[in-house]
């Protein structure tokens, strides 16, 4: 019977010297075009400078299209100013701190049938490969990683939920 495996972000990658890449998560997200939603909900949030800083975090991005699919009242209400710490949960289950890398990931779900990182809200992000593509959380990993002077951006399909209880109610 195949098992999960927890692994910390600190041990998916011991990186001695780090190489300079050419932006950080916000700068990358801007150029990118597609993220104006996760962008705005970040600095709603007061994330947006935390992204900017030194890292290393890994960011699992829903795409504007991700964010189409969340009912726009829902949208609203965590936009909404009194609410910032109910979207900063929100934002947070997409955010781990260090390195997750692909490589990594594969190398967990070569001999089990999922393998969990913490967000930096200590929620689960649980890889999955599900029809022929890994997903975290249920959530398809659309594009290969971007490497940014700060961490790592994945590209992902879907808005992910925080569990309960931490998930905002409407």
């Amino acid at each position: 019977m195949r098992m999960k495996t927890r692994l910390t972000a600190v041990t998916l990658v011991l990186a001695l010297a780090a190489p300079v890449y050419a932006a950080n998560i916000v700068e990358t997200a801007k150029a990118a075009g597609d993220f104006k939603m996760l962008l705005q909900a970040n600095k709603a949030a007061g994330t947006d400078k935390a992204l900017m800083g030194k890292g290393p975090f890994t960011v699992f991005a829903p795409n504007d299209a991700a964010f189409a699919k969340v009912p726009k009242a829902k949208l609203d209400m965590l936009m909404k100013p009194g609410n910032r710490n109910m979207l900063k949960t929100a934002l947070g289950a997409h955010l781990a701190t260090g390195l997750v890398t692909m490589a990594a990931i594969e190398k967990g779900l070569a001999t089990n049938d999922a393998v969990v990182v913490s967000t930096v809200n200590n929620m689960p992000l649980v890889f999955k490969r599900e029809g022929g593509m890994v997903t975290v959380n249920g959530a398809k990993i659309i594009k290969p990683p971007m490497r940014v002077d700060n961490g790592i951006v994945y590209v992902i399909d879907t808005v992910l939920v925080p569990p309960m209880p931490l998930q905002p109610a409407l």
